[in-house]
């Protein structure tokens, strides 16, 4: 048979088991773990696509940083050189295809072409003056 002291102890258990249980079915802790939870995701994520998007700004600005050097440096070139032809230089990021004719004596304009990867870019036209080597225009 039981005695009294452990039936006792055991309503004592079961009573307090009926606290932990009822607290649980009304939904005290439930909605606050869901927010929790749901904030912490929400952070990951927005901080996650934040790195991504700036590592593709950043890709894509050094993409076109590298390809702007790479026209002026051969517009630089063709100005320096001075003789109306067409040439083909490989550099640091790709290949540059140019062409330069004679407007009238005193201007020329240089057609220059990019290409890395397989990837032909837009020419970009340069019209400079031969005597004083400056620039008039550049599309």
């Amino acid at each position: 048979m039981w005695s009294l002291r452990e039936m006792r102890r055991q309503r004592q258990h079961y009573i307090t088991f009926q606290r932990a249980q009822s607290r649980n079915e009304k939904g005290f802790i439930l909605p606050y773990t869901y927010v929790l939870l749901m904030m912490v995701i929400l952070t990951g994520m927005a901080a996650k696509e934040l790195f991504i998007s700036k590592y593709l700004y950043l890709t894509n600005m050094k993409g076109v940083l590298e390809r702007e050097v790479s026209v002026s440096h051969a517009v630089l070139m063709e100005i320096e050189g001075g003789m109306p032809s067409a040439k083909q230089v490989t550099g640091t990021y790709g290949e540059i295809d140019m062409i330069s004719e004679g407007m009238n004596p005193l201007e020329t304009r240089l057609v220059v072409t990019f290409k890395r990867g397989g990837e032909v870019f837009l020419p970009a036209t340069v019209v400079y003056n031969r005597e004083t080597k400056d620039i008039i225009s550049w599309e």
